[in-house]
């Protein structure tokens, strides 16, 4: 499956059969060609479709058989990077349902290229973007998946991704130090997802880029695993207040964070490990003990809603 392409797209398909043509037609019609997709899929549901685009494109597209049953995009896209991830300089990550803007590719690999000759070097970075968020017929709900989630993509310091995620994976470009880092945890079971982990090791190890443009649209349907969710709404806030669910996000996230400190302790500075152990920490102390670590070490999220949470809750 080797090629010599720049970007090589990784689409992880699961029963995606109503959707997953009008997104592989959305890469096909982009406004550059220095790309191969790789289409997957979960269980083989989707492999009539995935196979009459192979074979109407084998110059530009190839379809993977893994025959497992991977039960999430995170497993899924994390086999596809520790297979493929190497392959080109570059790669990106592609949902089964959304519609790629034609100048997605290019747009992203232009601010890709003009990283790494600011940084000088083959150090690991990333690239995300927004997303037009739009219902199941493509009408748009609201031109900004960041300003509708209440997210700024620019939040991309190592503390404050360790408590808070804003990175889209079907939005994400990685080069190819990023993708051999992002190898090595691909059975990492405490891993929320695979765009938080690989957003974290780009923040601590390199960079991670924002390109504030819509790159492409974001079908809500009512099949979505992860969707869009309008966190201005009074009924979005009074779900994240209730029963135990502000506790387990942030139970989780330690976990998370555990598991990222044993994988990359080697490469981590000081100061890093000294983060990921403090967050660690908040589980174990008492409220006033969790306020003066969430303030000595920045580890709030980005609205004073979500730091009430924070505070009443965790």
């Amino acid at each position: 499956m080797m090629h010599d392409k720049k970007v090589t797209i990784l689409l992880a398909a699961y029963k995606g059969a109503a959707y997953v043509g009008a997104q592989i037609e959305s890469i096909l019609n982009q406004d550059c060609d220095d790309w191969f997709l790789i289409l997957s899929d979960d269980g083989e549901d989707t492999a009539d479709v995935l196979d009459f685009y192979a074979r109407s494109h084998p110059e530009k597209i190839s379809h993977h058989r893994s025959g497992r049953r991977f039960g999430s995009a995170q497993k899924h896209f994390m086999y596809l990077i520790a297979r493929f991830g190497g392959e080109a300089p570059y790669t990106m990550c592609a949902d089964q349902d959304d519609v790629w803007h034609p100048d997605k590719v290019r747009r992203t690999l232009e601010t890709m290229e003009a990283a790494e000759k600011e940084a000088g070097g083959q150090i690991p970075l990333l690239v995300h973007t927004d997303l037009r968020v739009v219902d199941g017929q493509l009408r748009e709900i609201d031109p900004s998946f960041l300003h509708f989630s209440k997210l700024d993509g620019a939040r991309l310091a190592f503390h404050q991704l360790l408590v808070q995620n804003v990175v889209t994976g079907c939005t994400m470009m990685l080069n190819r130090p990023l993708a051999a880092l992002a190898a090595r945890a691909e059975e990492e079971p405490h891993m929320l997802m695979h765009d938080w982990w690989i957003a974290l090791i780009a923040s601590a190890l390199g960079r991670a880029v924002f390109l504030p443009e819509a790159t492409m649209d974001y079908r809500q349907h009512g099949s979505n695993v992860v969707g869009a969710k309008n966190a201005g709404s009074l009924s979005y806030m009074a779900s994240r207040l209730k029963g135990g669910y502000a506790r387990k996000m942030r139970d989780d996230g330690i976990a998370q964070a555990k598991a990222f400190l044993r994988c990359y302790d080697a490469e981590l500075s000081g100061k890093q490990k000294e983060t990921c152990r403090a967050f660690a920490s908040l589980a174990e102390q008492g409220k006033w003990g969790r306020l003066f670590t969430l303030q000595k070490y920045h580890l709030w999220k980005n609205t004073l809603p979500r730091q009430l949470g924070q505070g009443l809750k965790w």
